[in-house]
């Protein structure tokens, strides 16, 4: 009798899940992973004989499976409560915060990126102002506290200064803590920025726009980068973005390819509907990425021209997926800033866009950006 109910319950799992996954609908976006999710492939007789349907539809199966998001919380936990894992894939969760092991240092990437600025700014800066400043990331206050592997921080930046030790440095690693950090997510929280951006306007010699006349803006269900790849059942973050008479009036435009020239526009396109672009854009929050809010995100290129500026100094950040969050708060005491993301856009086509005069230029990358090679263009 016992086998004979075993074998019922093998049945109903098998089929039941079975029959699920060929009558529920197909998820089309991960909002945990933050990505989207494979679709069913087409069937022809020329994807079935080369072998890439069952390939992708592997991975469509995979990716469909029924309670698929509910499976891997249970594994998470399983594996974090049970079976005392510390980490799971390089991620761990310590202090409210999931983070992702930065580790080992890799002092050739250092030196090669590193090397890699000193040489654009020498080439293409003569004369103007250049600066650079470092953004610990948030295993900087976190992993050592909590015994796990992290790189060393001080070889770090040992290898940044012999590179860019000519120009200004402005350092921020003693105005941050793990608190301006999201709990889920890789990035710092735009309003905990205060002391941050002071710090930058104070190395740069500029004047930044009274904090206190910022009003905040809240989102609320922050899903974060970790958020996903841990699967593990943490709170969502708020998402805050501050606005003032600066960044409401500020005009945005982004460089994109089209027909195989550069051009630039004011609008970004969200699941096929073209938006308006702007400083902020909230109806991202509901992409694959809710950080995209800040400047629609992953850009490689972008000027932010503030009509109502009190100065005519320009400024130009060369910076990763942090610069959408600080260059905000930099308008007013800048009239134009340009951002350019070298991960996406070779530095030699640079003069075709800009205009190198007197500008200040500002190096702004974190530290997993710096110890990976092959990224910068």
């Amino acid at each position: 009798m016992r086998d004979k109910i075993t074998i019922a319950v093998f049945a109903i799992i098998i089929f039941g899940f079975g029959i699920a996954f060929f009558v529920t609908s197909d998820n089309h976006r991960s909002q945990t992973e933050r990505r989207l999710l494979a679709a069913m492939p087409d069937a022809n007789s020329q994807t079935i004989i080369s072998g890439r349907f069952m390939t992708d539809f592997e991975t469509y199966m995979q990716d469909q499976f029924p309670l698929r998001e509910a499976f891997r919380t249970i594994n998470a936990i399983l594996r974090h409560y049970l079976l005392w894992q510390s980490d799971y894939g390089g991620y761990f969760f310590a202090e409210g915060h999931l983070s992702q092991m930065e580790f080992p240092l890799n002092a050739s990437a250092v030196h090669e990126n590193a090397a890699w600025l000193a040489g654009m700014a020498n080439a293409l800066f003569e004369g103007m102002s250049v600066y650079y400043a470092i953004i610990p990331d948030k295993n900087y206050f976190l992993a050592a506290a909590n015994g796990f592997l992290h790189l060393d921080y001080e070889e770090f930046m040992r290898i940044v200064h012999a590179r860019l030790g000519q120009f200004g440095f402005i350092d921020l690693f003693d105005v941050l803590a793990l608190e301006d950090f999201y709990r889920t997510d890789i990035h710092w929280r735009q309003e905990s920025l205060r002391y941050t951006a002071q710090r930058l306007s104070d190395g740069m010699d500029v004047t930044l726009p009274s904090w206190d006349d910022h009003t905040w803006h809240t989102l609320t269900g922050f899903r974060g980068n970790f958020h996903g790849a841990a699967a593990l059942p943490v709170q969502t973050d708020d998402l805050v973005f501050l606005t003032n008479r600066y960044t409401d009036n500020a005009i945005v435009h982004t460089l994109i390819e089209q027909d195989r020239q550069f051009v630039f526009t004011s609008s970004v396109i969200f699941e096929g509907e073209e938006l308006p672009l702007a400083v902020y854009n909230p109806a991202l929050f509901t992409g694959v990425d809710g950080y995209d809010v800040f400047l629609a995100g992953a850009q490689a290129f972008m000027t932010i021209y503030v009509p109502n500026a009190t100065t005519d100094r320009e400024l130009i950040i060369f910076r990763d997926s942090f610069g959408s969050s600080i260059a905000p708060l930099l308008l007013g005491a800048y009239s134009k800033i340009t951002l350019v993301d070298i991960r996406y856009i070779s530095s030699h086509l640079l003069p075709n866009f800009i205009d190198f005069t007197n500008q200040d230029i500002l190096f702004l990358f974190s530290v997993p950006i710096l110890n990976r090679g092959g990224l910068l263009r």
